[in-house]
């Protein structure tokens, strides 16, 4: 982070000082008090689960230069160097200050939002732009009102570029983080049906997404994902430059000519060159043309890396692939809508296995109204494909096997749980060797504690040896 005055910070977000220099630098800032250095100034943000106001004394005996509280907290401080700062929301505050920030950076930034596919695209725009410049991204799926000032305030101006993520449950979340990082390009990877407890609808999805431009920097560039006909719409209404990505002819960035190659494959890119993924999933090679849509938006010449992702790793819990006992896992239970549902279920169908395909799929959260009928729609999906075995996880997903077996699955290859915990060393022990077992659902329902479970029993599964 670039020093800053505690002047600068407290006119940033228009806060009293209670104590402290005006003249104090501040190094850094911290929202967790586990973590604070030397030089940082500790936000104590009041969440769902911990209030950080709980940590203030704490920060008073390390080394933070001080702290910045809400108004209904009281607070005597104990070292007359510690700087204590009152305002009416902390997490506002924080916001406000990421923004000022943000303002004083000669860094390019680029704003990434979508349904599914966020998180990838972010890594492999990473991946790609670090080989042009000193290059700064978001830390995991730090994509709230929290986690993008904080990944901000860790860009420096060395920094020739910085990725941001950006997540949003309800309206007017886009345009705040939009607000804050003010991107100079914004990207939308897709459009479904995610979030419709808080969104209502793939209507308000779309608008929720398209936020991101209101704040777009003077000249910015909008990249879109041309496939998508809710992406294709918000381009088509934007008067500034776009870069549109995906298989439509329509595409500045476009694929042709797919083929499998070993775990990943091959494509052509604008038919002038071929472009390695040795990445599982058909779904990447969309967030692959995303993120290089992203270096032509920045006027990079795209060929001059078209070998970028022979180095490249999925984030964890991403068709994560691991060998237990003597089945295979692939964990892919980092989240869970509709389309990412989809897209993993055709990924394991491709597999060729040696055993069975076993997908084990919990709900998927937060669909509002239409969650039962989303659900028996995976369901159909599942009965469609060449899948061996099916069990569900909660009250939705049950929905899943329902359907399924209404749609022509065996009812001796479904079994329903309401919770992970039902799971036991009977179901398991069921599994055959070389199975294949996919896990997938939403966040919430903490899809791998499941690999532990079958850590657990395999590691006391006594190995059965043939005597001749």
């Amino acid at each position: 982070m670039e020093i800053l005055s505690l002047d600068e910070i407290v006119k940033a977000f228009c806060g009293q000082i209670i104590s402290g220099d005006r003249d104090t630098k501040i190094r850094g800032i911290s929202t967790d008090s586990r973590t604070l250095k030397p030089g940082d100034l500790f936000f104590a943000l009041k969440g769902e689960r911990c209030d950080g106001h709980q940590f203030v004394m704490h920060a008073m005996n390390t080394d933070a230069v001080g702290a910045v509280i809400s108004n209904e907290f009281k607070i005597e401080p104990e070292h007359k160097n510690f700087s204590v700062i009152r305002v009416k929301d902390t997490t506002t505050a924080l916001g406000d200050l990421a923004k000022y920030y943000r303002q004083k950076l000669n860094t390019k930034i680029i704003g990434i939002t979508g349904s599914n596919g966020k998180t990838t695209t972010k890594e492999m725009t990473y991946h790609i732009l670090s080989r042009f410049g000193p290059t700064a991204k978001s830390q995991k799926s730090f994509n709230n009102f929290i986690g993008v000032p904080v990944t901000i305030f860790e860009i420096e101006n060395r920094h020739q570029y910085g990725v941001l993520e950006m997540g949003t449950n309800a309206p007017g979340e886009i345009r705040r983080l939009s607000e804050i990082g003010a991107p100079d390009v914004a990207v939308i990877v897709n459009i479904s049906k995610t979030h419709l407890e808080g969104l209502g609808s793939i209507e308000g999805v779309a608008q929720a997404k398209a936020e991101i431009l209101e704040n777009l920097s003077k000249g910015g560039v909008f990249v879109y994902n041309a496939d998508n006909p809710w992406c294709a719409k918000i381009a088509n209404c934007f008067k500034g430059k776009t870069v549109g990505f995906g298989f439509s002819s329509q595409a500045h960035i476009r694929c042709t000519d797919v083929k499998k190659k070993d775990k990943g494959y091959v494509f052509e890119l604008n038919g002038h060159f071929k472009i390695p993924l040795p990445l599982p999933g058909y779904h990447n090679i969309t967030n692959c043309l995303g993120s290089f849509a992203i270096c032509k938006a920045l006027g990079h010449d795209v060929c001059s890396v078209k070998d970028a992702f022979s180095s490249f790793k999925l984030p964890s819990m991403r068709i994560e692939q691991q060998r237990i006992g003597n089945i295979t896992i692939i964990n892919d239970a980092y989240n869970a809508n509709p389309e990412s549902v989809r897209a993993a279920l055709q990924y394991l169908s491709e597999i060729n296995a040696a055993g069975r395909k076993v997908f084990v799929c919990g709900d998927m959260l937060e669909l509002g109204k239409e969650s039962v009928q989303l659900h028996k729609e995976i369901g159909e999906t599942v009965s469609q494909l060449n899948i061996d075995l099916l069990w569900t996880i909660g009250k939705y997903a049950s929905e899943i096997a329902k359907a399924a077996k209404s749609s022509g699955t065996p009812e001796r290859q479904v079994i329903s749980f309401q919770d992970v915990s039902e799971i036991t060393a009977t179901e398991i022990n069921e599994l055959r060797e070389n199975d294949i077992v996919l896990i997938k659902g939403s966040r919430g329902m903490h899809m791998e504690n499941i690999i532990e479970k079958f850590k657990e029993f395999f590691s006391k599964r006594v190995p059965v040896h043939n005597c001749n």
